[in-house]
């Protein structure tokens, strides 16, 4: 649920609002909020901007209230920043960002180094850009972040309060200038440019001032600023003081004066220690995180937000760590499991040798591989032995030899007369003498030559008596 939760801080110089909002259906609901009188200094000692003890105070009520959720956001008072409307000759809008900064230092007369600039575009021309500029001194808003940091709040973004009343009224003031006025501010939204945003401009009042004097004036000079595509007979105004008249506004302005009504875009219950306008617009930085809000933040150019970047950074560095012990134990075990199969191999190996040595009397192992193969062709042998094909003594045996020359003669043709006179065999060769019938000769010596343990060596024929006398002797293999 937290998810859709957010908290919006409004920082003005006598208070601090804080509201606790979700966005549902286009509408904010504030679920809680409370506000927190700033710190006031001691005698003798200079007026300076703090926010430290504020945002204790901020963190200790939210624990107390145990308020759950996920993103902060920060408006700031319009007297704690300047705003101007500039003119850039780009387009582009990451051509605006790079030079915004030093277009606002020469029309603002500020310090761009010691200053935290937002923009957005308010309108396209051909010569290029409209853009409001609006400046803070980056004391300030290094002070609202560094003190939100140190109490576990930092805050997403930090924008200026006129922006966030924008958001806030959104649709309701269409085609119409909006005012929205309370005892210490007033806020004054243009109809936008074609194709543009609303221009929004934001002063700074006083308790005692005549604020219809003030708003009569101040409309009368946006209407003499507007085109004639911005021409509008309609002013709608959000009171909090209860002192204006609308009739007498009307009466002095000439145009059509009317409530705003921002039921259907905020709901909220009054409360008698919290300003409504202070309340609706801590809502409305709060708002930014629903949806795709574009947001005019002086935290991109000054102290960037990097809370989710740090704990990604951290998420990465915890799962490295991680990773890196998986893999070391990974590492071991398969280092463990290779020494207990080396040592498993070595005590095998050394096994098969002693056995192949006695197994094979008088033969040297060189290495595993070709002991295998010499063991396995032992093994056919002995099969040879006892099927009979082979005596003990192996193929060069006469036994052997004979049986290979039985085969060969029982290859030749059963029409082919064989007469075998002699047969004289030694270790390495036999010697046959005999007589075929007639060309008998030439299928008894193609039989010798297809043997596969037979290879025909020296051989002679003659032809007497209608018989073919030969002479033929047969090697190994």
């Amino acid at each position: 649920m937290e998810q859709n939760r957010y908290l919006g801080i409004y920082i003005a110089g006598d208070r601090t609002t804080v509201v606790l909002l979700s966005k549902t259906g286009g509408k904010i609901e504030v679920l809680e909020r409370f506000c927190i009188p700033a710190a006031t200094p001691q005698e003798g000692q200079q007026q300076s901007f703090s926010f430290a003890e504020t945002a204790q105070s901020i963190a200790s009520v939210c624990a107390e209230k145990q308020l759950v959720f996920s993103d902060v956001a920060v408006a700031i008072d319009c007297g704690l920043y300047r705003q101007q409307k500039l003119h850039s000759e780009f387009v582009e809008y990451r051509q605006i960002a790079q030079t915004i900064k030093f277009d606002a230092e020469e029309a603002l007369a500020v310090d761009a180094a010691q200053t935290a600039v937002a923009f957005e575009v308010v309108g396209k021309q051909l010569s290029g850009s409209e853009v409001a500029t609006f400046a803070a001194p980056a004391g300030v808003i290094s002070e609202i972040i560094v003190s939100l940091q140190n109490n576990k709040l930092d805050p997403l973004s930090i924008e200026p309060d006129s922006i966030c009343l924008r958001r806030v009224i959104d649709a309701a003031g269409e085609n119409a200038i909006v005012t929205a006025i309370s005892q210490t501010r007033c806020f004054l939204l243009c109809p936008p440019l074609p194709g543009g945003k609303a221009t929004v401009r934001s002063f700074v009042t006083s308790g005692n001032q005549n604020k219809m004097s003030l708003l009569a004036r101040e409309i009368m000079m946006t209407m003499a600023a507007f085109g004639a595509e911005r021409r509008t007979e309609t002013v709608k105004i959000y009171d909090t003081t209860g002192r204006i008249d609308f009739e007498t506004l009307a009466a002095q302005t000439g145009l059509k004066i009317e409530a705003l009504d921002l039921a259907e875009n905020i709901v909220f219950e009054p409360q008698e220690d919290i300003e409504p306008l202070e309340l609706i617009i801590a809502a409305g930085v709060g708002a930014g995180f629903a949806g795709k809000t574009e947001k005019v933040d002086f935290r991109s150019d000054f102290m960037p937000y990097e809370g989710k970047k740090e704990a990604l950074e951290k998420t990465i560095k915890i799962l490295s760590i991680c990773l890196l012990v998986f893999f070391v134990a990974i590492g071991v075990f398969l280092q463990m499991q290779y020494y207990k199969t080396n040592k498993d191999r070595k005590r095998i190996e050394d096994k098969f040798k002693a056995d192949y040595v006695i197994a094979m009397s008088g033969g040297k192992f060189t290495k595993s591989s070709e002991a295998v193969r010499k063991l396995k062709s032992e093994i056919n042998r002995i099969k040879d032995v006892k099927s009979g094909l082979l005596s003990a003594s192996g193929d060069d045996s006469i036994e052997a030899k004979l049986t290979f020359l039985f085969e060969a003669l029982v290859s030749v043709p059963k029409n082919i007369d064989i007469e075998i006179e002699k047969i004289a065999a030694t270790t390495k060769t036999m010697t046959i003498t005999g007589s075929t019938s007639s060309g008998g000769y030439l299928q008894l010596f193609g039989a010798i030559d297809k043997h596969p343990k037979l290879v025909r060596g020296s051989s002679t024929y003659e032809s007497k008596n209608g018989r073919d006398n030969f002479r033929l002797t047969i090697e190994l293999k």
